[in-house]
């Protein structure tokens, strides 16, 4: 039992120095030569999952799966992500039915959330009408029927994907106001619930698009919210070269804005919101489209957005 117990805690401790590894990538930016080689830390979380595994810890399991989906996502290898995604999907589920065949007394929702939002993750990771997304859209529709039927239980994850639906419709049909709205209410969202670290890359993506879509609705500051005008000034500050203020009203760190946007994407949309206050707006069409292109990962609402925009300016500069 000893000998069990400890093996478990190795094995937490090596999943801890394999994320501390994540996120040193992550910091290195432009710097890759000074980075952990993203294919050894890849092998410590697959190896750190079966483990997991095997010693019943589901949830941990889940958790280097989603390690080993990031990884694949620093390599531009989605098909690959996905699949990752829908191991760690399947490990939260199967995290949540253990505690409930066991009548734990602290069975929450936590461990199905996590399932909902990697089964979101792998099918959007996924490519477009292939076998493998047919088959994630079924398991998720599945787990959100056993939902629906639960009357007891609200599910954020759903309140979540359906505000990024929403704002998707929106954008798609030049309702850009309303885009920014559900936006804004997704963020507010996960922040009330305290869900900010589960919903890293939505949050990058919110912010990148509640960012994009103030510049182009070009809100005068009378109608833009305190949020909106926090947003507005950390990138512009960024692209002054001064330090934003680290008094946020007790906010915690993954409250601030930048919070889970790369280094390099943050430069990026400081100099896109520094064109922007300036009105220098040939160069804001410059960066734009700059923009797009240096970033290959962004989701089809982001690019979308950067060319309607860029095709405004260019009718005019």
């Amino acid at each position: 039992m000893e000998q069990g117990a400890g093996a478990v805690s190795a094995s937490l401790e090596q999943y801890l120095r394999a994320s501390s590894k994540i996120k040193k990538f992550e910091r290195a930016g432009f710097f890759k030569r000074f980075a952990p080689s993203v294919g050894d830390v890849q092998a410590d979380f697959q190896r750190l999952a079966y483990s997991f595994e095997e010693a019943g810890i589901l949830q941990y399991a889940a958790m280097c799966h989603i390690g080993y989906a990031k990884c694949e996502s620093y390599g531009g290898a989605p098909q690959r992500e996905s699949e990752a995604y829908l191991r760690a999907a399947r490990s939260f589920l199967r995290a949540h039915n253990e505690t409930g065949r066991l009548h734990l007394r602290t069975r929450h929702s936590g461990f199905r959330e996590g399932a909902l939002h990697c089964y979101h993750r792998a099918a959007e990771r996924a490519v477009d009408g292939c076998v493998f997304k047919a088959a994630i859209l079924r398991e998720l529709k599945q787990l959100q029927r056993q939902l629906d039927s639960t009357s007891s239980f609200a599910s954020p994850t759903h309140q979540i994907h359906d505000l990024e639906t929403s704002a998707e419709a929106s954008g798609q049909r030049g309702d850009y106001r309303s885009a920014l709205q559900h936006y804004d209410d997704i963020v507010d969202n996960v922040y009330e619930r305290r869900g900010a670290r589960m919903y890293g890359e939505l949050l990058r993506r919110v912010e990148v698009l509640r960012l994009l879509l103030l510049v182009h609705l070009n809100l005068p500051p009378a109608r833009q919210s305190p949020a909106h005008i926090k947003l507005i000034e950390h990138y512009y500050s960024l692209a002054q070269f001064e330090s934003c203020s680290d008094d946020d009203g007790g906010a915690s760190s993954v409250e601030r804005p930048g919070a889970f946007v790369p280094s390099q994407q943050q430069y990026a949309l400081a100099e896109i919101a520094c064109a922007w206050v300036e009105r220098k707006m040939c160069d804001l069409k410059h960066l734009l489209r700059d923009f797009a292109t240096e970033f290959g990962a962004l989701s089809g609402a982001e690019r979308q957005l950067l060319r309607v925009m860029h095709a405004d300016l260019a009718r005019s500069y």
